[in-house]
């Protein structure tokens, strides 16, 4: 049973039906091409616009009271659809972090379509690694949605959040079933899906990526300092509904929404090497006082042990004499 406390969905009260409301999302959507060249089967408009709908309610809507007016960094942004309902839930500014450059392209083309203004809004086209590495970012809520599973550098990604010490840490992720810690290998295919893993330096081809279990991600996040708050009610919030294509994670327990608080107090920049405890003032008055030792000759060297009497051949015959009767002699070397 997980730690995190059970938040209940409530529907929103503000009026906003996210994926009907802001369709052009949807409209220029590689996610929503039915079948695509490769015979792949994407989510058609319908299920996209019902999913955007869904997801907008649990990750924005229910935590409005932490994004409204928050300085908001979206990892793995994709084409800009949830860094724009962080702004609708009331987001004063948010950073998207994205790798390919067309999804980048078409959060720009979509945020002007809707007459955002450019000031609440920035994209940095880059590795999610890198970007946090090179960048520093002054941010209360990070997005995380989708990509934790999409990376094995689990430990990486949250010792960079970490340092970046945000109020807030919002995650949604698959998950691998069990009541245990650990963590699901998956080799992911088809790197130039836009839903797959981006292709990763250390990989060869498929590129390896892992599913933690819901106690192994509250061990994670703990382990660099995010308390998980609570854990989105979506078994109670799909029940007795039809079934909507791309929420069957969320509604058989293999996709987790979580919400997580940062602890300020175990904030580090970086581990060091312990240092050497110093000398009381007591300990250095007492052997600053103490005058030099004289210089001493070095020792002269010392002969080598004496070694046993008799060499190896009359060690190993003495043996042989006693216990077979015979021993070793030379072998004559004349004609």
């Amino acid at each position: 049973m997980s730690s995190a406390g059970i938040r209940a969905g409530c529907e929103n009260t503000g009026g906003l039906v996210f994926g009907d409301d802001y369709a052009r999302f949807i409209e220029v959507s590689e996610l929503a091409q039915t079948p695509d060249q490769k015979g792949k089967r994407h989510r058609n408009a319908v299920e996209q616009r019902n999913r955007m709908n869904e997801r907008y309610e649990a990750i924005f809507a229910d935590n409005q009271d932490i994004l409204d007016g928050a300085r908001v960094l979206d990892l793995a942004s994709h084409d800009g659809r949830f860094s724009f309902a962080a702004l609708k839930a009331g987001a004063a500014h948010v950073t998207g972090v994205e790798v390919r450059q067309s999804l980048v392209d078409k959060a720009h083309e979509t945020f002007a379509y809707y007459n955002q203004d450019p000031e609440t809004y920035r994209f940095v086209c880059g590795d999610v690694f890198t970007v946090l590495d090179q960048e520093r970012f002054d941010v209360d809520v990070v997005l995380c949605l989708g990509y934790m599973y999409h990376t094995y550098r689990h430990t990486e990604l949250m010792y960079r959040l970490h340092n970046l010490a945000p109020g807030h840490l919002i995650v949604d992720t698959m998950v691998a079933r069990g009541t245990q810690p650990t963590l699901r290998l998956i080799c992911e295919r088809d790197t130039e899906d836009i839903r797959s893993a981006a292709k990763d330096p250390y990989s060869v081809g498929r590129v390896p990526v892992l599913w933690p279990s819901v106690p192994a991600l509250e061990m994670l996040l703990r382990a660099y300092g995010f308390d998980a708050e609570s854990m989105y009610d979506w078994k109670s919030r799909l029940a007795n509904r039809p079934a909507v294509t791309g929420l069957d994670g969320y509604a058989n327990g293999t996709r987790v929404t979580m919400r997580c608080r940062f602890d300020e107090s175990v904030i580090t920049s970086a581990w060091k090497p312990a240092a050497k405890p110093a000398a009381s003032p007591q300990v250095a008055a007492a052997a600053a006082s103490q005058p030099a030792p004289a210089s001493q000759p070095a020792p002269a060297s010392q002969p080598a042990p004496a070694q046993p009497a008799g060499g190896w051949r009359e060690r190993v015959n003495r043996v042989l004499a006693k216990t077979t009767g015979y021993e070793l002699r030379r072998a004559s070397t004349k004609p």
